[in-house]
């Protein structure tokens, strides 16, 4: 085909409408298959990026704060190994009965009645009232109560009655004031329960 002939023989409105058209379709391929795929892929690209330095951030800050949080969790387990501390295990309540008994007979009272009772189970600890009775002086009685509190151990005093004596003085104690006959429940607690709930 001869294109110098053709373009000489086509009139130039022909000739320009062809070239535009031919303009046209290379600007539209160049646009939808090369342009558009291109800046789809650029844009895929800017929000890859912008995930990116999101992660980057929040894991910066993460990592700044990862000191401060093994602080605090270093903190937590301190307060938990002291609470543990003060809720002995099971197999320890005997050693822990003992010791409350010789603690009362060292404030120079006279236990007329100790009784530990059943654990009584919660979801998370169980408790173990020991219910006593004993003779003193009221100072006697105090002192005993104050030691309890500064136990390592949890002792709770509850129900606590306070009946005069009716003079006598309890076996072994050296004084003569007026004494009393103290009744309450002394309330220990060991970590572990039953997930059902209370018992007994």
């Amino acid at each position: 085909m001869d294109i110098k002939g053709f373009f000489a023989n086509t009139p130039k409105k022909q000739v320009y409408l062809l070239l535009g058209l031919a303009g046209a379709a290379v600007v539209s391929g160049w646009w939808f298959y090369i342009f558009q795929p291109a800046r789809e892929h650029r844009d895929q690209l800017r929000g890859q990026v912008a995930r990116l330095q999101q992660d980057l951030f929040q894991k910066q800050r993460i990592a700044e704060e990862l000191p401060k949080l093994e602080v605090a969790r270093k903190a937590l387990q301190e307060e938990l190994d002291k609470a543990l501390r003060r809720l002995p295990e099971e197999k320890e309540i005997p050693t822990l009965l003992t010791q409350i008994n010789r603690l009362g007979q060292e404030a120079g009272l006279a236990f007329t009645l100790f009784k530990p009772g059943k654990p009584i189970k919660e979801e998370f600890y169980s408790r173990i009232p020991i219910r006593i009775k004993a003779d003193g002086t009221y100072h006697a009685l105090g002192r005993f109560f104050e030691q309890l509190s500064r136990m390592e151990r949890i002792v709770n005093i509850t129900d606590l009655k306070l009946d005069q004596t009716d003079g006598r003085r309890p076996a072994g104690m050296a004084t003569e004031r007026p004494s009393i006959t103290g009744e309450f429940t002394a309330t220990t607690f060991t970590f572990g329960g039953s997930e059902g709930g209370s018992e007994g």
